[in-house]
């Protein structure tokens, strides 16, 4: 390679980084506008975040368009408009996502003891559709921010690999703006951005990545594993929590490990092969 055409290379890799981070940018300016609004306006906490999410959800194919039409390179493109096959396909991001999860949970209760799950009373299916749609919102919104333009540009110019793990980061990142310590977002949010990310690029579209996402956040909420108020409540003995939270942290980054192992696989193998469906 000649200095004039890697010069010409660096400089094209610079103008697509710059492209990428204003991009960032506007996701962080839309995501921090929309956030205000809505919790300014909205009591609920659940129906904020979920108008959250499909509001800056608009907000970010609205700018990805205006970028996209602005760009000179016509293999540049962005996947998250509808194709036949985007149900079918985040019908199976949904499946892996719950399947995963279920999986979590079989490798803690295996390694840290017993783990009892009871109803709780009053939350019921308006309440499970509500939470649902809260996390799809925001999947969409997260994915679109990070798995959308950003990566597609990025995988063109620097490859899969480099893509994904500079979109994971800075999906990490981010999460600094909700409060998020650095444990969290190192061994949950990273290893998050990965599989999102591979599987993106896997199958070239955003179907299966929302779908996991979505369902591994829902089938977490429905188990009483997060913050909120699930369908169940977690019972794990005192003396086996410390035990449980440690065997957990490991399953979490070794199940989503495995999947972004999975998806790279795929996508070696088959290549394009999810770029007309």
């Amino acid at each position: 390679m000649s200095d004039a055409s890697g010069e010409a290379r660096d400089a094209t890799i610079g103008r697509v980084l710059l492209a990428v981070l204003f991009f960032w940018v506007g996701y962080v300016a839309v995501t921090l506008v929309v956030g205000f609004v809505t919790s300014s306006t909205l009591r609920s906490e659940v129906l904020q975040l979920t108008t959250w999410g499909f509001v800056s959800s608009a907000g970010l194919v609205a700018l990805s368009v205006f970028l996209l039409r602005r760009e000179k390179e016509p293999r540049t493109r962005l996947d998250f408009l509808p194709r036949p096959s985007s149900l079918e396909r985040f019908s199976l991001g949904v499946l892996l996502g719950i399947a995963s999860f279920g999986v979590h949970v079989a490798v803690i209760a295996t390694f840290a003891g017993p783990i009892r799950f009871e109803w709780v009373p009053g939350v019921g299916a308006a309440a499970a559709a509500l939470y649902f749609a809260r996390f799809l919102s925001t999947s969409c919104m997260e994915e679109l921010g990070f798995r959308g333009y950003a990566l597609r540009r990025l995988s063109g110019r620097l490859g899969p690999w480099p893509a994904v793990l500079l979109t994971a980061v800075a999906f990490g990142l981010s999460h600094f703006l909700y409060g998020w310590d650095a444990r969290t977002i190192a061994l949950g949010v990273v290893p998050g951005g990965l599989l999102w990310g591979m599987s993106a690029i896997a199958t070239r579209g955003l179907a299966v990545p929302i779908g996991l996402h979505a369902a591994w956040n829902f089938a977490s909420w429905s188990a009483g594993s997060r913050a909120e108020t699930g369908l169940l409540r977690m019972i794990v003995e005192d003396d086996a929590l410390q035990r449980t939270q440690a065997v957990g942290t490991v399953s979490y980054v070794f199940v989503f490990g495995a999947l972004t192992g999975a998806f790279w696989f795929v996508h070696r193998r088959h290549g394009d092969v999810g770029a007309k469906s």
